[in-house]
């Protein structure tokens, strides 16, 4: 699931800690409680305008 198009991982302002999402059902898959990134898994861009 991890190599999944579907899922990415965002920074969560409040905390500093990263957060999996699906994309397709548009929910938070997990969240990390370690620092720094998940590895193997893209990291969303914010969309422009």
């Amino acid at each position: 699931m991890a190599k999944s198009q579907n899922v990415v991982q965002v920074k969560n302002p409040r905390s500093g800690h990263y957060v999996k999402i699906n994309r397709a059902q548009g929910k938070i898959v997990a969240h990390k409680t370690s620092p720094g990134p998940y590895k193997g898994i893209p990291v969303a861009k914010k969309k422009s305008k």
